[in-house]
């Protein structure tokens, strides 16, 4: 039996302001989903620990801390979406700001993070797309509703 979580009618908010607890109740939410199309979450790589011995047949490794993690959103760029704008302000402040992610179900993420990154692109006959990369503060925590996700039986 497959399990899935469908993306559509997913719902991604930024803080109006920047914050230092993605779960305060006094934030308030401005959506970015009308123009992101994709988010793209990479946990952070963990370093390498050397525990090499004289009695080793090879070189042994275990984990150290983890870099953080990268969040990429992408979509279509605009002047007058007031989630991008917040996203401009918080890569030019270097401030973190609270993130929310929320899927059909009602799973979903807070995080805050940084903007590292900004681009927007442009070719003949299409349309301005942009991608903001977040360096994330810590870990996300999973939103407190937590509905079952979609199953679907083998024929």
């Amino acid at each position: 039996m497959a399990k899935y979580e469908k993306t559509l009618a997913t719902s991604l908010s930024v803080s109006a302001e920047a914050a230092n607890d993605a779960t305060s109740t006094l934030i308030k939410w401005v959506a970015i989903d009308t123009s992101v199309k994709e988010i793209n979450y990479t946990g952070g790589q963990k370093s390498d620990i050397e525990v090499t011995t004289l009695g080793s047949r090879e070189q042994e490794m275990i984990n150290g801390l983890a870099a953080p993690a990268e969040i990429t959103l992408s979509g279509h760029w605009t002047a007058d979406e007031e989630g991008q704008d917040i996203l401009r302000l918080a890569y030019s402040t270097d401030q973190a700001y609270a993130f929310r992610v929320q899927f059909p179900s009602g799973n979903g993420y807070t995080f805050l993070a940084e903007v590292r990154q900004e681009s927007w692109q442009a070719a003949a006959n299409g349309i301005v797309s942009a991608s903001f990369t977040l360096r994330m503060k810590g870990r996300p925590t999973p939103l407190a509703k937590k509905l079952q996700t979609n199953t679907q039986e083998g024929q």
